[in-house]
């Protein structure tokens, strides 16, 4: 139900901006209206992700005969709290209109997707030498990582639409301001 929800905002918020995109908009409102409608879309793919793929992960884990390897479990706590950090410095980035929070995200999106792969690879590994537990659980173990993975690049998309949203309108304040300053110049009285 909640998931129905959630595409339902998304719909409505979505023809809610294209309807206003199609009336008289500015460079910088144009701007704004996309950076809406990628953030909600961004949003709304997270929380299918949560939905369609993660969920249902559940269940499918819990029929296994055996747990993660002591290793594999290690590495997805460690790249789920790095996702989950990500996550959270997000919310704070839109509760308090935080520009550098934003680019703290979009800043670490490299590193995590490196990590994600080093982590990928390590698990290849211990496939290779035939691991029991790693050989049960492999499947579930790379649905994890890359449903993670996928959080790290939609939030960094958030991120990044944000800026960019945040950008056009720092320059478009500092372009009044500039223009405020000139046409109150003395120059222009005397």
């Amino acid at each position: 139900l909640r998931e129905e929800k959630i595409d339902f905002l998304d719909e409505k918020i979505r023809d809610y901006l294209i309807q206003v995109s199609q009336q008289n908009v500015s460079d910088k409102q144009a701007v704004e209206i996309f950076g809406m409608i990628s953030i909600a879309s961004d949003m709304e793919n997270i929380g299918d992700l949560i939905h369609r793929n993660l969920k249902p992960l559940i269940p499918k884990k819990k029929d296994l005969s055996m747990d993660f390897s002591e290793d594999g479990k290690e590495e997805l706590m460690i790249y789920h709290s790095k996702v989950m950090k990500q996550i959270s410095l997000l919310e704070q980035a839109f509760q308090e209109v935080d520009l550098k929070k934003a680019r703290e995200i979009m800043g670490s999106e490299r590193s995590y997707l490196d990590l994600e792969l080093q982590y990928r690879t390590k698990h290849l590994s211990r496939l290779l030498k035939e691991d029991e537990r790693t050989k049960e659980t492999h499947e579930v173990h790379m649905e994890l990582m890359d449903i993670l993975k996928q959080i790290v690049v939609y939030s960094s998309n958030i991120a990044n639409n944000f800026a960019t949203i945040k950008a056009w309108s720092y320059a478009t304040i500092q372009l009044t301001k500039g223009r405020l300053k000139n046409n109150l110049s003395v120059s222009h009285w005397c």
